[in-house]
């Protein structure tokens, strides 16, 4: 196994890469400026030569994490240090370089903090040893700045200050999946190369501070237009780094090719916003409740189980349920009246478990048995889930759908509620089936 020497190990991502690459069974030094001193711990400035050259001693593979952004001449500063760091690795013989940095817009001139980023990149890849430079725009975590400044806009209130660069887009990535692709330079051959990294979803900001909120179960922020540019929020912004990530929204931040995702597939946007919240996944119905109601529903479909899944899966946001018209609009109305998440509309691309797909949340999905199950997030007198599970039929080209509600009463109210509703749900979930069907016959044909 190799030893990795992490430099700026004492900040969110340092803190996160080194954990990691214990994990994963490498040797691991760190050095930082707040670090308590230990035997593989290193409490200095990067710019010690006699600490720098002491760190690198047998080292094959360095993470470069720094990033001052503090001072009038931050981007100097990060040169200097990076000249610094390349001329030490190659004196020490180390083989991998490896520099986690940020995207290069190409939409006009680029912010101070983008271009530093930038420039650090083009540093390492111009050194003697082999240099990867990883790019990423957001990363969401619980403790990274970014995710912070997130949160702190998506918890601000019920109006929302949508200035026109909130239209710009992202492609953020998890920090669990950051992480794969730092330990995975570790293991690889040494390569030469820029790479971008980005989750499976490319969202506006506005988007974004939206699911953020939905994810944490507030109701939808009202989005009022202002003119704001970034640097005159930036300049009454009181922390520096906080600055430099509000001047960076002024850009699309949108990589056209990102490496392969991980295995078993890229977090998803709401899945790494429910963990940086520490926000579980829902669990399915309790099945042995005695209190349990449920409701089940079959439709025979003229068409084959394959695409009748597709339809399943493609659910919710600007597809919508196949239903009567309004009737979920309506539905998530009366919800925000009561502080609920029912007028939040979206879903990402692909559905996986912890997404969100408008007012539900998915709790599994199983493509070999053809069923997906939603827990709704809507407030309610108890808890409910609904199943759609695409099933083989004894005719060639047809299928079945069944629709299964469940609902765990919260005492005589909720059982109340179940019964008083159910003549609406029948005609809701009823048109619904046949709504699915009809989609799912009309892409079979």
């Amino acid at each position: 196994m190799p030893t990795c020497l992490v430099l700026g190990a004492g900040g969110y991502i340092g803190v996160h890469l080194t954990a990691a690459l214990t994990s994963a069974g490498h040797r691991v030094r760190a050095l930082g400026r707040s670090l308590d001193p230990g035997p593989d711990t290193i409490r200095a400035d990067v710019l010690d030569e006699v600490a720098l050259r002491a760190a690198l001693r047998d080292v094959d593979v360095v993470y470069h994490l720094i990033h001052s952004m503090t001072g009038a001449d931050f981007a100097a500063t990060d040169a200097e240090i990076a000249h610094a760091v390349v001329t030490a690795a190659a004196q020490a013989g180390v083989r991998q370089l490896v520099y986690l940095g940020g995207p290069r817009p190409a939409d006009g001139p680029v912010s101070a903090h983008l271009a530093s980023r930038a420039q650090v990149g083009d540093i390492f890849l111009a050194a003697p040893t082999p240099a990867l430079v990883l790019q990423a725009s957001m990363i969401i975590g619980a403790g990274s700045a970014s995710f912070e400044l997130l949160a702190r806009a998506a918890r601000g209130g019920p109006v929302l200050p949508n200035p026109s660069y909130m239209s710009n887009r992202s492609r953020p990535i998890a920090i669990r999946d950051v992480l794969h692709y730092l330990v995975e330079a570790a293991e690889q051959d040494p390569v030469n190369k820029l790479a971008d990294i980005g989750g499976p979803d490319t969202v506006t900001y506005l988007d974004l501070v939206q699911r953020c909120a939905r994810i944490a179960g507030l109701p939808k922020r009202l989005a009022v237009p202002v003119s704001l540019p970034p640097a005159v929020v930036a300049a009454v912004t009181p922390e520096p780094l906080v600055r430099s990530l509000v001047e960076s929204l002024r850009h699309d931040l949108v990589p056209t090719e990102v490496l392969p995702p991980p295995p078993g597939g890229a977090t998803s946007v709401d899945r790494a916003l429910r963990d940086a919240l520490g926000i579980p996944i829902p669990q399915g119905p309790p099945i042995d409740s005695p209190d349990l109601l449920r409701d089940r529903k079959t439709t025979r479909v003229r068409a084959s189980r394959h695409k009748l899944w597709q339809v399943i899966t493609d659910l919710g946001g600007s597809n919508g349920w196949h239903t009567v018209p309004g009737a979920w609009s309506l539905r998530g109305v009366l919800d925000h009246l009561v502080g609920g998440v029912g007028l939040h509309r979206g879903r990402p691309t692909t559905l996986t478990p912890g997404d969100t797909v408008d007012s539900w949340s998915v709790v599994e999905r199983s493509d070999s048995t053809t069923e997906l199950l939603l827990r709704t997030d809507m407030r309610l007198p108890g808890r409910a889930w609904l199943s759609l599970r695409a099933t083989d039929s004894d005719k060639p080209g047809e299928s079945g759908l069944e629709q299964t509600t469940w609902f765990e009463p919260y005492g005589f109210a909720g059982k109340l509620y179940w019964y008083a509703q159910k003549p609406a749900h029948d005609v809701v979930f009823g048109f619904m089936g046949s709504g699915i069907a009809r989609t799912a016959e009309s892409s079979d044909g």
